[in-house]
């Protein structure tokens, strides 16, 4: 037996969820498959045995990065909202300071080694040791390179793989440099958005009322006609019939039932689909994401939100504060970590043991503070590849043939921000059924 829709909509992360919600609206009758039990992909949140919130993924939504983005999540979520100025830090070689501050107000023990009091940051491009040494001096430039960037694993297989240095900063610049006069914004969106935060000082951002980043995904799924949509997940296989040479779908097949579209919308990772068209992306090693959920029984003494990590030999990238980011009780902390599969192992104990360690090293915890709760997360996510992906995005795109059905309402391969996200999905949506 074959159950026909107007559309099949594969993958109910974010992309996925809009895409059904918009089909949904606009009368299809559409089908979501999602192989997970839970919807949202990891851009969502959960509750440890007490009950208490924390996130996966994105922990906040940029406020008016991108207008449409703003509205659309103020409107799903019926204003149950609140918007604040996120305190962001960042941590070097055992201190912690406001990001984008003044070299200051940078602790002694750092700022001694400068050689530069202003900054006038001509930079445009990829950030080389040379162009980095002529604006902030060689100190800051050599932490940067030789301390800050190998301390993030994932960026340092990169770099040992075969991948230039000033190809790897986007973690790096300018989140560890202090305060500069920026006389070049770049090409990028997200260049000219970051600048203007550090020019303005407040980086407004938005966070729902209830159940956390996952309020964002909750309030689309609540939004869904379902009259027309039907939202399949759980399932233990997948089956894609596929005719490489015209890049059309026939049918789908879930554990042994078969469904049939006139359009698909692709939202699943690019690299299955790749492989289903004979289109193979270049190789690449996947990545492990751990997540430390801490509950202390005080509040913590400090106001950040959240702070970037940039310590070699320390294995925490950020550390984020949710109590503090839902406006609740600050007794919550929570520490992530990215590294390729094999390349190190860690031990869900121990690592809770260092990462307590290091807050109270950064004078963020006071070592009388009881912990009372703690959540071990640890799975792949990603991956890693010295390839670069933007090339790999402009090669599959220039592969893609008219005949086909597939519609692809985002194409991205690395964690992207939602202000892009969203409004492509609403472009590449309404251009396919509107065509």
């Amino acid at each position: 037996m074959i159950t026909k829709f107007d559309a099949i909509v594969i993958g109910g992360g974010i992309s996925g969820l809009i895409t059904t919600l918009i089909l949904s609206g606009n009368g299809y009758r559409v089908l979501l498959v999602e192989k997970e039990q839970r919807l949202g992909g990891t851009n969502n949140s959960f509750r440890n045995r007490r009950g208490d919130t924390f996130d996966f993924g994105y922990h906040t939504l940029d406020c008016d990065r991108s207008p449409f983005a703003t509205r659309f999540f103020s409107e799903v979520l019926h204003d149950q909202f609140h918007t604040f100025a996120l305190k962001r830090g960042i941590a070097i070689k055992g201190h912690t300071m406001p990001y984008n501050a003044p070299i200051s107000e940078w602790p002694e023990a750092i700022r001694r080694s400068v050689e530069k009091t202003e900054f006038v940051d001509t930079i445009d491009g990829p950030p080389t040791r040379e162009s980095l040494a002529s604006v902030y001096g060689d100190y800051l430039a050599r932490l940067a390179l030789n301390e800050i960037l190998p301390s993030y694993p994932t960026l340092l297989w990169q770099l040992k793989n075969g991948k230039p240095e000033s190809d790897l900063m986007d973690q790096v610049y300018p989140w560890f440099f202090p305060k500069s006069i920026k006389q070049s914004t770049g090409k990028h969106e997200w260049n000219r958005f970051h600048q203007k935060v550090r020019d303005q000082g407040e980086h407004l951002v938005m966070y729902p009322s209830i159940g956390g980043f996952g309020g964002f995904i909750d309030a689309i799924v609540k939004k869904i006609d379902t009259q027309k949509a039907r939202i399949v997940q759980g399932f233990s296989k997948l089956d894609v019939s596929i005719d490489p040479d015209s890049q059309k779908i026939r049918s789908i097949d879930l554990d042994g039932v078969t469904y049939e579209a006139d359009q698909y919308f692709w939202c699943a990772p690019l690299a299955i689909v790749g492989r289903l068209l004979g289109v193979p992306f270049p190789s690449a090693h996947p990545q492990m994401l751990c997540l430390g959920s801490f509950v202390f029984e005080r509040e913590l003494p400090f106001a950040y939100h959240e702070i970037l990590v940039g310590e070699r030999g320390v294995p925490i990238n950020r550390i984020s504060f949710p109590g503090k980011i839902a406006s609740g009780k600050n007794d919550k902390a929570q520490v992530e970590f990215a590294y390729p599969l094999g390349e190190m192992a860690i031990e869900e104990n121990t690592w809770a043991a260092d990462c307590r360690s290091y807050l109270e090293k950064l004078g963020l915890l006071q070592q009388d503070n009881p912990l009372i709760d703690y959540h071990f997360f640890g799975a792949n996510k990603g991956f890693v590849s010295t390839h670069d992906p933007l090339k790999m995005l402009a090669d599959f795109r220039a592969s893609l043939r008219p005949s086909t059905n597939i519609v692809y309402p985002y194409i991205g391969l690395e964690v992207d921000s939602i202000s892009r996200i969203i409004p492509s999905v609403f472009r590449e949506v309404y251009r396919a059924i509107t065509a």
